[in-house]
């Protein structure tokens, strides 16, 4: 009768053991396998605000009438640059959005509208310093950039026509 308990015992510890064996091994195959989720994760990220760019630039609210993709009307900056831009949180998919002139390069900051502005800031709901793409801005905010056309109608001499400078739309996401 002891010898069959000790057998008894003896298998129980081989199942336990058995059984850790396998916990150890299905531990080992999900590190492999979930590894790079996180930089997964942030590269997701990365696409759809590069993709944001783009819608951005597009939406009607922002887009220059030319029919031109990745053009942005003066005018409607102008205005979105108030707190006209604010009334659209819901609206944007992004954290942040703002608008550089790129051409003629400038030292500092002009905040727009102003007498020789060159930075719109369409969305900020945060608050944060003018943000640089590349840079961060501040901790929980990455930024994205492209460049693209800013544009106006201008009516001189009888005729109109279209007027259009380098910038940078800059879309900052929560990361």
């Amino acid at each position: 009768m002891v010898k069959g308990q000790m057998k008894i015992q003896q298998m129980a510890v081989m199942i336990v053991a058995v059984f850790f064996f396998f916990i150890l091994v299905g531990l080992f195959f999900l590190g492999i396998v979930f590894k790079d989720v996180e930089g997964s994760a942030e590269d997701l990220q990365r696409a759809q605000a590069i993709s944001s760019l783009g819608v951005i630039a597009d939406m009607p609210e922002l887009n220059f009438d030319s029919g031109e993709s990745m053009t942005l009307d003066e005018d409607k900056l102008r205005i979105m640059s108030g707190e006209f831009g604010e009334d659209y949180d819901l609206f944007w998919p992004v954290a942040s959005i703002g608008v550089y002139k790129v051409y003629p390069r400038f030292d500092e900051v002009e905040e727009c509208p102003g007498t020789n502005c060159n930075y719109y800031e369409i969305y900020n709901p945060s608050g944060h310093e003018n943000l640089q793409a590349g840079d961060g801005g501040y901790r929980d905010v990455k930024t994205y950039s492209a460049y693209v056309a800013i544009c106006e109608k201008v009516r001189e001499s009888g005729s109109t026509y279209d007027d259009c400078e380098v910038g940078k739309l800059v879309v900052g996401v929560r990361g």
